[in-house]
């Protein structure tokens, strides 16, 4: 079975505050794909992975495009 990540491991593991997943996924913000268990909130570590490599790409062509 695939690792599931919590608010508070996926803000740990990204250097966020707790407050700031639950805020983002209320809000509709910029986070992984998320998926509802009952009440709790968990991440696919997959999806975390994916959505952290499509950062740095924007990233990179950003700054690239910038140069």
């Amino acid at each position: 079975m695939q690792q599931l990540f919590s608010p508070r491991t996926l803000a740990t593991y990204l250097g966020l505050a707790q407050q700031t997943i639950y805020n983002r996924h209320s809000k509709g913000g910029d986070l992984p794909t998320a998926i509802k268990l009952g009440h709790l909130l968990r991440f696919r570590a997959d999806d975390v992975d994916a959505w952290l490599n499509a950062k740095r790409q924007s990233t990179a062509a950003a700054l690239s495009s910038a140069s």
